[in-house]
């Protein structure tokens, strides 16, 4: 009877995490990518573009997150 018992419990625990498992988290939406950051250089004379290309995406970045957080 014990032992009818402990498989009854490891087939619920194992149907439980099976299905817990299963499914995608649901904690953090990925954010849509609209735009890739930029590459990074690998040449000396890349680097003033490649600062510039960050800051760029860094301002895009967060006036989408600022137009998201307080729509109209």
């Amino acid at each position: 009877m014990r032992i009818v018992l402990l498989l009854i419990v490891l087939a619920v625990i194992g149907l439980t995490l099976a299905r817990w498992l299963g499914q995608p988290s649901q904690t953090a939406p990925a954010p849509p990518e609209a735009a890739a950051a930029p590459a990074v250089p690998t040449r000396p004379q890349e680097l003033q573009k490649f600062e510039q290309d960050l800051n760029r995406f860094m301002q895009d970045a967060a006036s989408q997150r600022r137009r998201e957080a307080d729509p109209p």
